[in-house]
């Protein structure tokens, strides 16, 4: 039978949410978030039943609209839009749809319903109705609507939805009533537009967004599971400590109502306090703790400032073991060999690229190490006066005399006679000469000519 279930809930930022994922995920896309560059391909789902952007009745039209059809501008716009670091970017209505339609008139449902939304707001709603998935429940036909948290022009996005501001920015603008009341309001059109639908299909089944109490029928509502909850349970195939305490205070109402509303008004009361002081210990908690943000809430400057500062921390433990240290160089050679052996013109053009792209900070760094080489040597090396001061001090005035330029003339001489060398006196003739090759001519001996020197780069930096 029918049932009536609209939950809505923010897409933050500041909580690791990203409209791009969302509307690929919902709509079974690939979209890439040109933000942080990640990409979001949910192309292989097969449970899309239908999905579409529906804009306000009178820019529907509008050649200049055409942007908001493409999900990826769509969304990386509304990313954009967004300059906190915990800006709402979305706001999605989740509702499921009555079994008892057909697929024809479930989908002219959530139009409508979009459309409303859409109108009223003047905002961008992009709607995906979902099938059961295999295994799943078979009367679990649902719709997903993103809505956008500003509103929509020719120009790009405009001010933010009356949805979104709260009781001072309402007040200033005029708005009557509350954002809450907004919300009731919003309930009830999609009750509206339910039961409109169960009538025009010719079936007597209704559903009603109002409570149990306010409806007069007493009767402990069915527990709500939160999602990470009954996904966690699901994967584990059993019960979690969460799930299981939610269902504990279920059963405690339960018997509460069957023994009267005194009863129930205590048990209530103790539930909310305990809950009320529970979330104040985990405020105090979180107070205590440092602040963290959210990885979906950083730039790519600083993500990658994030990366180069944990590769450094890695760098320097690994070094500490210089075994591990070796295999990770000699396992990162053989990696970088292995691309290049697949497709070595493509390795060298990306270097190509990146080299033109950041030439500017190359030759800034180039130049930097030269002057810091540069200092670094004329630090160390002393200054003709201190290689003289430092002679006079060993020789000349407190050392021992050294040896006459005749004396060492000899000992020269000798050394050279010793080890069977040429006449140093003789003139100098090239080896070339010697065995009347071209001046031109290249020693054939490998051993004469200057080693090369081995880069052993670290392939990871």
């Amino acid at each position: 039978m029918a049932v009536y279930f609209l939950r809505s809930k923010h897409l933050s930022r500041g909580k690791g949410a990203r409209a791009t994922r969302a509307a690929a995920y919902r709509a079974g896309e690939r979209i890439r978030d040109e933000r942080t560059s990640d990409v979001h391909d949910f192309s292989g789902r097969q449970d899309v039943a239908y999905k579409e952007v529906i804009i306000p009745h009178g820019l529907s039209a509008a050649a200049e609209m055409s942007w908001t059809q493409d999900r990826s501008t769509l969304w990386n716009a509304a990313e954009h839009a967004g300059l906190r670091r915990n800006s709402r970017v979305a706001r999605e209505w989740l509702v499921l749809l009555p079994p008892e339609l057909t697929p024809g008139q479930r989908t002219q449902l959530v139009r409508a319903f979009a459309a409303d939304l859409a109108n009223r707001y003047r905002c961008a709603v992009d709607l995906s109705i979902h099938q059961p998935r295999p295994g799943a429940d078979s009367r679990n036909h649902h719709a997903h609507l993103l809505m956008t948290t500003r509103e929509v022009t020719p120009d790009g996005f405009g001010p933010r939805t009356s949805l979104e501001l709260g009781g001072r920015e309402r007040h200033l603008m005029g708005l009557a009533g509350t954002s809450r009341d907004e919300y009731l309001s919003i309930r009830e059109r999609w009750a509206q537009f339910t039961n409109e639908a169960l009538r025009q299909a010719g079936l007597d089944a209704r559903v009603d967004h109002r409570s149990f109490e306010r409806q007069g029928i007493n009767r402990e509502p069915t527990p709500t599971i939160p999602e990470k909850v009954f996904y966690a349970e699901r994967a584990a195939h059993g019960h979690s400590a969460a799930g299981d305490e939610i269902r504990s205070r279920h059963r405690e109402r339960l018997d509460a109502r069957m023994k009267g509303k005194d009863e129930l008004t205590r048990v209530l009361q103790k539930q909310k306090a305990d809950l009320r002081e529970r979330a104040i210990d985990d405020a105090k908690r979180r107070e205590a703790q440092p602040e963290k943000v959210r990885w979906s809430a950083l730039t790519r400057e600083d993500r990658n400032k994030k990366r180069r500062e944990k590769y450094q921390h890695r760098r320097a433990t690994e070094k500490l073991d210089a075994p591990t240290e070796a295999k990770r160089r000699e396992a990162a050679r053989q990696r970088y060999y292995a691309r290049m052996q697949r497709d070595p013109e493509a390795i060298r053009e990306a270097r190509r690229r990146w080299r033109s792209a950041n030439a500017e900070k190359i030759n800034r760094q180039q130049r930097e190490y030269r002057q810091k080489r540069a200092e670094r040597s004329q630090s160390s090396s002393p200054s003709p006066e201190d290689s003289a001061n430092r002679w006079k001090a060993a020789y000349g005035e407190n050392g021992a005399p050294g040896p006459s330029a005749e004396e060492s003339a000899r000992n020269w001489l000798a050394f050279h006679e010793r080890e069977g060398l040429a006449d140093p006196t003789a003139p100098h003739m090239s080896v070339q000469h010697l065995e009347g090759t071209s001046a031109s001519a290249e020693p054939d001996d490998d051993d004469d000519r200057k080693p090369r020197k081995r880069h052993d780069h670290d392939l990871e930096m």
